[in-house]
């Protein structure tokens, strides 16, 4: 009987250890909670990668069950250059990081830059204008090599005060074609449609009220429009002051 209540006793024994080794418990009982990171971006709506996998969610937002330690956040939004911020996680706590993407494109602004009709004009009353760097040139002078544009008294066939192409002076050789765009303001977000689409020419109104886009000699797109005008009586040429984007990417029309 006794050899009975041994065996028992063993067998429980046995069992309680068993059951002790199976526990389902923590299988790392030193490990920490994981954290979390809120990241937002200056503009919105950034793809959010973690670690170089797409977390699928968009700025601002929350990545959560991040494992603390260092980690690697890189932000992707179109016409922006992808970012990358090296981020530490604590447990149980939210890391907050702010991000100002950087345009992929590069715009200068120019203007506003008075030019002034082709008759009657002085060495100080310049026509002409090289989209590039801004400045004003006389049409007849050394410099006009540089003229995308000018302001002409007598315009294209003699239809009057027109801005228009450099190539169609006799002195001048760059060709600028002009697009009118749909919009008055410069900083609308509007960008130009291609040079080889739709109807393009070589001119502008003096009076045209919405801006233009242009496409020049050296295959930049500008975004220009007319600010203001005045003179045209006698000893006191017809002037306009013009603002504009210059693109210095080749071929690139956004704006």
């Amino acid at each position: 009987m006794k050899r009975i209540l041994m065996f028992i006793t063993l067998l429980s024994t046995t069992l309680f250890f068993t059951s002790c080794d199976e526990d389902n418990g923590p299988t790392d009982p030193g490990g920490e909670d994981p954290g979390s990171i809120f990241v937002e971006s200056s503009p919105a709506g950034a793809a959010i990668w973690l670690n170089g996998n797409n977390t699928g969610l968009v700025t601002p937002d929350s990545i959560t069950n991040v494992d603390p330690g260092t980690h690697q956040v890189t932000l992707t939004l179109e016409d922006y250059r992808d970012t990358t911020v090296a981020v530490n996680v604590n447990s149980n706590q939210t890391t907050n990081i702010s991000v100002t993407l950087t345009s992929d494109f590069n715009l200068i602004a120019y203007g506003p830059v008075r030019i002034y009709e082709t008759a009657g004009t002085t060495a100080e009353q310049p026509s002409g204008l090289d989209l590039s760097t801004g400045n004003a040139y006389g049409i007849s002078g050394n410099d006009n090599v540089f003229v995308d544009i000018y302001y002409s008294t007598t315009g294209t066939g003699g239809e009057g005060y027109l801005v228009q192409s450099a190539d169609l002076s006799p002195n001048m050789d760059r060709v600028t074609k002009f697009r009118v765009g749909n919009g008055t303001d410069l900083n609308d977000g509007e960008d130009s449609p291609d040079k080889n689409t739709g109807n393009w020419t070589n001119f502008m109104d003096d009076r045209e009220d919405n801006y233009v886009f242009l496409y020049d000699n050296d295959g930049n797109y500008s975004k220009l429009k007319i600010v203001n005008w005045g003179g045209g009586g006698i000893g006191d040429p017809a002037w306009v002051e013009v603002q504009w984007w210059y693109n210095t990417t080749v071929d690139d029309p956004r704006f």
